[in-house]
C-alpha cells in the first residue's frame, strides 16, 4: 500500500477513540472502584515484546497504588497525552493522498504549528507565519511566539474540535 491514502477515516475515528479512551482512563484511574477492579482483575498487566520472555509488566496494581490526585500531575499527564495526539493526528493528516493541496490552508497550518508546540513543552515555537495559521476564532500572530498554546488561548478538547474540522472541511465526501 502507498504511504499516501485517500481513505483516513477509519483510522481518524480510531485515533480519536483512542484519545477519548486513554483520557477516561487517566481520570477514571484514580477513581477507588476502578482502583480496586484493576487490584483484584487485572494486577499483573503486560505488552507483549518482540524478545523472547521480554514481555513488559505494566504493574498495574503498583500504578493505581501510586497515582496522585495532585491536579498538577494529572494536568501534566493530560498534556503529554495531548501532545502525542496531535503529533499522531499530523502523521494522519500529512500521509494523506491530498495533502499537498491543503498544505497552506489556514486550518491546516494551525495544525501544524500546534504539532510543532506540542513538540517544545505546548509553547508555540516560530520565528515567522509564511502562510495564515487560522481555526475558527483562533488566530496565530507574531505576538504568539513562545507563548505555550493551551494557557488560555487553547484548552484540551480543541485539540478534537480542529480535528474534526479539517477531516470535514478537506476530506468529507458530499
Amino acid at each position: 500500500m502507498s504511504s499516501k491514502s485517500r481513505d483516513t477515516r477509519t483510522r481518524a475515528r480510531l485515533l480519536i477513540d483512542a484519545y477519548i479512551e486513554a483520557l477516561v482512563g487517566l481520570f477514571a484511574l484514580r477513581l477507588e472502584p476502578v482502583k480496586a477492579a484493576v487490584r483484584s482483575h487485572a494486577p499483573e498487566m503486560s505488552v507483549l515484546s518482540s524478545f523472547e520472555g521480554e514481555h513488559v509488566n505494566l504493574q498495574a496494581a503498583h500504578v493505581v497504588d501510586t497515582l496522585t490526585t495532585s491536579s498538577a500531575e494529572l494536568k501534566t499527564a493530560v498534556e503529554i497525552l495531548t501532545a502525542a495526539f496531535v503529533a499522531a493526528m499530523w502523521d494522519l493528516l500529512r500521509s494523506h493522498a491530498h495533502y499537498d493541496k491543503i498544505a497552506t490552508e489556514p486550518d491546516v497550518q494551525f495544525l501544524r504549528h500546534l504539532r510543532n508546540a506540542c513538540g517544545h513543552d505546548g509553547n508555540w515555537n516560530f520565528t515567522e507565519l509564511k502562510n495564515p495559521a487560522e481555526w475558527r476564532n483562533k488566530r496565530l500572530t507574531m505576538a504568539d511566539a513562545g507563548k505555550n498554546a493551551f494557557d488560555g488561548n487553547l484548552k484540551t478538547g480543541d485539540v478534537v474540535l480542529l480535528f474534526i474540522d479539517i477531516d470535514r472541511k478537506h476530506f468529507e465526501q458530499p
